[in-house]
């Protein structure tokens, strides 16, 4: 089991990038999923290598998505869920 001690998402309403700050106390590889809650489809995916300390990963160009309501997971390659917060598109 992957140890994270802290994942913060901003902004958070978002309007063109998002970040996420994730503290891991032991080195991992995750998928950071993005989907669209309106119609439920992924719309990024994006796969990271984690190490030990701060990692800070970036979703940009994200302007062209509408307005409304987006699930954000960060899992682990094996599906093991991570986080999971709700966002909100300007």
């Amino acid at each position: 089991m992957v140890i994270t001690t802290a994942i913060s998402v901003f902004p958070n309403p978002f309007d063109h990038f998002i970040v996420l700050e994730i503290f891991c106390e032991e080195e991992t590889d995750c998928i950071v999923l993005l989907a669209d809650l309106g119609v439920g489809k992924i719309l990024r995916m994006l796969g990271a290598g984690l190490k030990i300390g701060i990692n800070r990963l970036t979703l940009d160009d994200l302007q062209p998505l509408s307005r409304g309501q987006y699930q954000l997971d960060v899992k682990t390659v094996s599906g093991d869920s991570l986080y999971q917060t709700l966002l909100i598109k300007q």
